[in-house]
């Protein structure tokens, strides 16, 4: 038998991993595949010791390996929803939108209202009278689509209908990247069923409320119940869920605080869970896409909602780990699909009688009415939503506010606005009640659809404002483009969104000071755990009031709008003045320094404008912070204000081609702060 020598010519990778090398260079064909660091060298690596240092480099390789695998299958997912959900078309042009007829009102008092042939307008609201073809079809029960009630689980990969998925649905063992038996127990004993519903509630008590502060279902909704229901039949959401808990709890192994008491092999499994939720998640979520492309939105709008729901969903974990750079296209996905629940879930025709006929107009209450408990049948006030209909109401709400968020970092209008009217823009229900005549009594009729408060800790107007913000900033981009900006009207749009501003401010009463949010001293030391629970600076209990919130967005709004009047002025006295009106709410009204989290936009459109003298006020209150500057988008903001002083002098000296939305995407790509 002849002896082969084994080349000394590999690279120093493949060395320490003990594989063949091809010893192709610069990059060998095994290093480039995992997308590790290839080293060639004539000297022996520092690392390479045959001890500790080389234990060390082998364990830093693997976990890097990990990391490198989870990119790659993100990069997947990320081309698989721009291919799949670029095959559903989208066409709602001739849809009209935010309109209320005579015969809704009708359905919902029971009573008869008069009306000419030519309508009302009642807050806002056109009321549409009558025609000769009968009132309003597009909120009769008797017309809502059956769709929503089927039961076949086949139609949709997406295992909707069970917490046990059929066989057919669940990915096979090999695409489980865990060598280990997911259903066993794992290095602490703990069976599998057990381990999923620690990390559940542990989503639930913590993470979730964490993620959504301003979201406090009322005892009467039976809480959060609704998600927990949906984790348990939507594996998708269950395993992006299942992520989030390990990355948190992880955050909190890694703190300093448990740095000598948790076993390392401890940390090494979590890691290896997180890796192995997330594939599995991506796997579910694909699938779930994939159906949606194949059968269509029609007959399956329940389906439909879960996958925009888990499409948000990620992309709020993702954002709030500081890995969002792929928030556009996860927007245009979920956006372009919660359409599609409208186009064939939510449309109605009302009669404008005469030669006119009838035209398509949206409507909201069809769809809760599809996914109620029992469908067709209305919610009364006193009962809790089904669990579709949370879900629909929650993630749409979301999905509404970031894209507003976005828009601002785009320099246009929000994609979703021509939907504002019908479900933010709308009477409330004292002035619906005083118009029909009798209380409402069903859940589905409440005015407006979505009250965002309830969700995001922002009242509708101030979020409208925002978005009517945007689309004049992409307007007056768009004219100046075409050479026909005329300032008289910019200067005339501007002043109704200032004047709605202003008359929103005005009915939110004087802010109530709190006291300095601490801006100086040493960075606290405090333990990650402390911002999760009840007792903790980010607890409901501790956040400001939602009407503090919504003044500091509003007034950062008026900040938005002068810029887009009057360009980048930030020594103007209007600016200016509007600047520190937003520091001193943020100041003086905040609780705690852990609230900012939730007022980064505000926080960096108010900071980019900043005085020189006003610049360390900025930077100690993200250092007040402590260890929850990590989280979100905050530390993302501050970036961005360090930036824009930098370059103070020569964003003077192209003043007209700077703006907020040049701002929001100075670090090479547009950043989603929430």
């Amino acid at each position: 038998m002849t002896t082969r020598t084994r080349s000394s010519e590999g690279c120093w990778t493949c060395r320490l991993r003990r594989k063949k090398c091809d010893e192709t260079r610069p990059v060998c064909e095994g290093c480039s595949t995992l997308g590790i660091d290839c080293l060639y060298s004539e000297e022996k690596p520092q690392w390479m010791d045959g001890g500790d240092w080389q234990k060390a480099r082998g364990e830093w390789v693997k976990q890097e390996i990990k990391r490198v695998a989870a990119q790659r299958r993100e990069k997947r997912y990320i081309k698989d929803l721009e291919a799949g959900v670029g095959g559903i078309g989208l066409d709602m042009g001739r849809v009209e939108v935010g309109v209320i007829t005579t015969g809704t009102l009708q359905l919902l008092s029971g009573v008869s209202i008069g009306g000419g042939d030519g309508g009302d307008t009642v807050g806002g609201v056109t009321i549409l009278p009558d025609g000769e073809k009968g009132s309003g079809m597009g909120v009769e029960t008797d017309n809502i689509p059956t769709g929503a009630t089927s039961t076949d689980t086949t139609a949709i990969a997406t295992p909707c209908s069970s917490s046990s998925p059929s066989p057919s649905n669940i990915p096979p063992r090999h695409q489980q990247i865990d060598s280990a038996d997911p259903d066993g127990e794992d290095h602490t004993g703990i069976p599998a069923s057990e381990r999923d519903a620690h990390r559940t509630m542990f989503y639930l008590d913590y993470v979730f409320p964490f993620l959504f502060p301003f979201y406090r279902p009322t005892l009467l909704d039976f809480g959060r119940g609704w998600l927990l229901v949906l984790l348990q039949r939507n594996q998708a959401l269950f395993h992006v869920a299942q992520t989030m808990a390990g990355y948190f709890y992880g955050i909190i192994l890694s703190s300093e605080d448990n740095k000598d008491d948790v076993p390392e092999l401890c940390k090494s499994h979590n890691f290896d869970a997180i890796q192995r939720e997330q594939e599995l998640g991506l796997q579910w979520l694909r699938r779930a896409i994939q159906g949606v492309v194949d059968k269509g939105v029609e007959g399956h709008l329940k389906e439909a909602s879960e996958v925009v729901a888990c499409i948000v969903q990620l992309l709020t974990s993702e954002v709030a780990v500081g890995n969002g750079g792929n928030w556009r296209v996860h927007l245009d996905a979920a956006a372009q699909l919660w359409g599609e629940t409208w186009r064939f879930h939510g449309m109605g025709k009302v009669g404008l009688g005469g030669e006119e006929g009838e035209r398509e107009v949206v409507c909201f209450m069809m769809l809760l009415l599809q996914l109620g408990t029992n469908p067709k049948s209305f919610t009364p006030m006193g009962q809790p939503w089904g669990t579709g209909q949370a879900t629909l109401r929650f993630f749409s709400a979301q999905l509404l506010f970031l894209d507003v968020v976005g828009s601002t970092a785009l320099g246009e209008g929000p994609r979703l606005q021509r939907w504002h009217g019908h479900l933010l823009d709308t009477i409330g229900r004292e002035e619906l009640e005083r118009i029909v005549g009798v209380k409402v009594k069903e859940k589905e009729m409440d005015l407006p659809h979505l009250k965002l408060v309830e969700f995001i800790g922002l009242e509708n107007w101030v979020v409208v404002a925002v978005g009517q913000v945007a689309a004049l900033d992409g307007y007056k981009k768009e004219r100046k483009r075409m050479g026909a900006l005329s300032v008289t009207e910019l200067v005339e749009r501007a002043r109704v969104i200032q004047r709605r501003i202003q008359d929103g401010l005005a009915g939110l009463g004087e802010p109530e000071v709190k006291h300095a949010c601490p801006s100086s001293g040493p960075v606290p030391k405090d333990h990650p755990l402390l911002h999760f629970t009840a007792q903790g600076m980010i607890s409901p209990q501790s956040m400001h009031s939602t009407a503090v919130h919504t003044r500091i967005w509003a007034q950062a709004t008026l900040t938005y709008l002068q810029v887009v009047i009057s360009g980048w002025q930030p020594a103007s006295q209007e600016i200016h003045h509007s600047v520190t009106e937003t520091l001193n709410l943020m100041l003086y009204c905040v609780p705690a320094p852990a609230c900012l989290r939730v007022l980064v936009w505000p926080f960096t459109v108010t900071g980019c404008l900043a005085a020189p003298e006003q610049e360390q006020i900025f930077r100690d209150m993200v250092a007040a912070m402590g260890c929850l500057r990590n989280f979100g988008t905050i530390k993302e903001g501050l970036a961005i204000m360090e930036h824009v002083w930098a370059n103070r002098a020569q964003i003077e000296q192209n003043a007209d081609q700077w703006d907020i939305a040049a701002c929001l995407s100075c670090l090479g790509q547009p950043s989603l702060l929430i």
